[in-house]
């Protein structure tokens, strides 16, 4: 049986990194999670990280991303969309 691609993505500002890793862990008990991901700022980032050593479930699997990348990556796909649909490649309906 095939399972779609599932990432669960953990955006922190504040709080319980605590509760952040618990949610982590919850959701890799689901088999289509294929990885888990923190957002935050990297002061957060490096908390969460320094949390996680000690989560052997979580050592090798959470990733780690800056949220200013996530925005960089969010203007990216959005021009490429635009892109396109300028370029009327995609019917419309679709």
């Amino acid at each position: 049986m095939q399972y779609p691609l599932v990432y669960v993505f953990e955006v922190q500002t504040k709080g319980s990194i605590d509760s952040l890793i618990l949610n982590l862990l919850k959701s890799l008990n689901n088999t289509a999670v294929q990885g888990v991901v923190a957002v935050s700022d990297p002061k957060q980032l490096e908390k969460i990280k320094n949390h996680a050593l000690d989560v052997k479930e979580l050592k090798d699997k959470l990733k780690y991303w800056d949220y200013e990348e996530v925005l960089g990556v969010h203007e990216s796909l959005e021009f490429v969309n635009a892109s396109i649909n300028n370029l009327g490649l995609v019917p419309q309906g679709f």
